[in-house]
C-alpha cells in the first residue's frame, strides 16, 4: 500500500472549562499538490505562526497557531482572530467571499440540532442574523482583499482548503452527554469524532492523515476508534506520552475496502500541525461569536451588566450579577449553565 496521505487534516476545540457558554470544536482539511508539504511554507508571507510586533504588519497577516496565542482579549486581538477565521472559511469549496451573519454556526454541517438551541435566545438569534452583519471586530473591505490574497497564495503553492467547519455544543446538550458519559473526556472525544467520521467519509479513499489535538490523560484510542469506524483494521503505531498514533485501513469485501487513515492524538497538537491550529483558530472564533451573542442578549435585558467570557469565576460572578433577569427569564433547566 502507497503511504502517501494527500489530504491532511487537524481537529481542536475551546471552550473545555467555562461555566457559560458552548463548547467548540473546529477542523479543517487541505489538499497538496505535494504530498506532506507544509502549510506555513507555502502560504507565507502572508500567513505567520507568531503575531508581527507593529500593529500595521499585523492588520496585513493572518496568524495560525494555537488560539490562544492568536486570540487576546482586546481589540487587537479579537481582530485578529476574527481576520485568520473568516478569511479561511471563506476559502471553503463552494464559498466566493466572506461568511456575512452568524447563521453559519448555529446551523452548521455537525449540528447543534435545532432542539438543542430552542429556548436559548442568544443562540436563536445568532441562528437567524448573529444580530448584526460579520466582520464584528475588522473592515469588511480590508477583510475582502485579505481573503482574496489568501485564495491566491493557496493557488501559488499548489494546496486548497477542501473542508474545515465549527461545531458548537450549547450548554443544554453539554449536560445531555454528561448525563450519559458521566465523564468530560469521553463526552469531548464523541464530539471530536463526529468531526473525524467527517472527514474519513470524504477523503479516506484517497489517504488521510489527521491531527487531533489531544486533551487529558486519555493515552489509548483503539477501542475507541474500533467502535467508530466498523469494517476497518486499527493498528497502534505508537502509544507514548506525548503523543498516540494510529492507522486505520477499510476491509476488503465491505463499504470501507480501499479506505485509509493515519491519525495522531497529539499533546499540543496545534504546535505541530498547520491544520490543527487552524482548527483551533475555527474553534476559539466560534465560541467566542456566541459568547459576545450571549453578552448582547443579556445586556439589553439588564442596562449595566458587565460582559464575560464565562470562564468559572468570572461566571459566577455574572451569575450573582444578572440572577434577577435570570429568575424571570423563563430558561429551562441546564441552558444557562453547564453540569461540570
Amino acid at each position: 500500500m502507497s503511504e502517501i496521505y494527500p489530504i491532511q487534516a487537524g481537529i481542536d476545540e475551546a471552550g473545555l472549562g467555562p461555566l457559560l457558554g458552548p463548547l467548540s470544536l473546529g477542523w479543517s482539511a487541505i489538499e497538496s499538490r505535494v504530498p506532506g508539504a507544509d502549510p506555513w511554507d507555502a502560504l507565507a508571507p502572508l500567513v505567520c505562526r507568531e503575531s508581527p510586533r507593529s500593529k500595521k504588519l499585523d492588520a496585513s497577516h493572518l496568524m495560525v497557531a494555537d488560539s490562544k496565542k492568536v486570540f487576546t482579549r482586546n481589540p487587537r486581538g479579537r481582530a485578529r482572530l476574527e481576520r485568520t477565521a473568516l478569511s479561511f472559511l471563506a476559502q471553503l469549496p463552494g464559498h466566493t467571499e466572506l461568511p456575512v451573519d452568524g447563521s453559519f454556526l448555529a446551523n452548521g454541517p455537525l449540528g447543534p440540532e435545532a432542539h438543542w438551541i430552542q429556548g436559548s435566545p442568544w443562540y436563536e438569534k445568532l441562528a437567524r442574523e448573529h444580530g448584526g452583519a460579520l466582520p464584528v471586530h475588522s473592515g469588511a473591505g480590508t477583510l475582502e482583499l485579505t481573503a482574496e490574497r489568501l485564495r491566491r497564495a493557496f493557488a501559488e503553492g499548489g494546496m486548497r482548503l477542501v473542508d474545515g467547519g465549527i461545531r458548537l455544543v450549547p450548554a443544554l446538550e453539554l449536560n445531555d452527554s454528561y448525563k450519559r458519559t458521566h465523564n468530560k473526556g469521553t463526552t469531548v472525544l464523541q464530539y471530536t469524532f463526529q468531526a473525524l467520521i467527517r472527514l474519513w467519509e470524504q477523503f479516506s479513499m484517497r489517504g488521510l492523515i489527521v491531527i487531533v489535538d489531544r486533551q487529558g490523560a486519555r493515552a489509548h484510542y483503539a477501542g475507541p476508534l474500533e467502535g467508530a469506524f466498523p469494517n476497518t483494521t486499527v493498528t497502534i503505531l505508537d502509544e507514548s506520552p506525548g503523543t498516540s498514533t494510529y492507522r486505520l485501513d477499510g476491509l476488503r469485501g465491505t463499504p470501507a475496502e480501499g479506505t485509509r487513515m493515519l491519525v495522531s492524538f497529539t499533546e499540543r497538537g496545534e504546535d505541530h500541525s498547520f491544520t490543527t491550529a487552524l482548527g483551533s483558530c475555527f474553534a476559539k472564533f466560534g465560541r467566542e461569536v456566541a459568547i459576545e451573542a450571549f453578552n448582547r442578549h443579556w445586556g439589553a435585558q439588564l442596562e449595566g451588566l458587565k460582559p464575560t467570557a464565562g470562564y468559572t469565576l468570572d461566571g459566577r460572578r455574572w451569575l450573582e450579577d444578572a440572577k434577577a433577569v435570570i429568575a424571570t427569564a423563563g430558561l429551562a433547566p441546564g441552558v444557562l449553565t453547564r453540569d461540570r
